[in-house]
């Protein structure tokens, strides 16, 4: 069943066109580009993370969002204003050369098509706000960070991680007041765009969907429903080579 959008979008009445961030507008993650951003400009905050060595046992316990939590502690004892800056220079740094330039390519077809963007991360907000403005991306849906006067060594996610079905849960308050996901609704005329299986929901959204460089999980369920395929050349050949450079960029030795 589909939907058509409420009035309330009638400015840009011809669907939506949903993007995840890392690994499908660029080749990384930037939750790992970012911790290699700030290491770099405060070396003694790879300190903090030995602080993670003793959670790894417990990651499928933890999940991806307490995981996450354990992760950031190197931005522990930050203020919103000093992340805030950080972020405004990390995203100047990475944009556009960090980037695949077939994705943005894609997202600039979606708005002359005249569709609502909407950018949706389990990245932290505090950067991918930064990178939708700069995008132009019509909303922004990320991870938050609770940060109350300085963020805490395991900092809170008010909302949940924004990954999977809890996608699904903040984009709600963008679409039609009658459209129900749940009841196996589709957004007409719209694009979801993604590599990770983990974004079935935010695909199976869509009338339309394009995978990019997807794992072998979202390829075989991308096949029962025909949907498109871009495969931009990657900065690293290979899975070792990437995961050498993910762990640099976690390390903060990354270039």
């Amino acid at each position: 069943m589909s939907v058509e959008p409420s009035s309330n979008h009638s400015v840009k009445s011809t669907g939506y066109a949903l993007f995840d961030l890392d690994q499908t507008l660029i080749p990384w993650d930037t939750q790992l580009l970012f911790c290699n951003f700030v290491l770099k400009r405060m070396p003694l905050r790879r300190f903090y993370l030995l602080i993670l060595i003793p959670f790894l046992p417990l990651t499928k316990l933890l999940g991806a969002g307490g995981m996450k939590r354990v992760f950031l502690n190197y931005l522990w004892g930050l203020t919103r204003e000093d992340l805030t800056k950080l972020a405004e220079e990390f995203v100047e740094l990475v944009f556009p050369d960090s980037f695949y330039e077939e994705t943005l390519a894609l997202l600039e077809q979606q708005k002359e098509l005249g569709r609502v963007t909407v950018l949706s991360s389990a990245s932290p907000e505090i950067w991918v706000s930064h990178i939708a403005d700069k995008l132009g991306f019509d909303h922004c849906f990320a991870t938050n960070l609770e940060i109350t006067g300085r963020v805490r060594l395991f900092p809170d996610l008010p909302g949940g991680n924004n990954k999977g079905a809890n996608k699904i849960r903040k984009m709600r308050s963008i679409f039609p007041a009658n459209f129900d996901p749940s009841s196996g609704d589709v957004l007409p005329n719209s694009h979801a765009f993604s590599d990770s299986h983990a974004d079935l929901p935010m695909l199976l959204l869509c009338e339309q969907a394009t995978m990019v460089h997807p794992t072998d999980k979202l390829i075989r369920e991308g096949k029962k429903h025909d949907w498109q395929l871009v495969t931009p050349d990657r900065p690293t050949k290979g899975k070792f080579q990437f995961a050498l450079a993910c762990m640099r960029q976690a390390l903060g030795i990354w270039k």
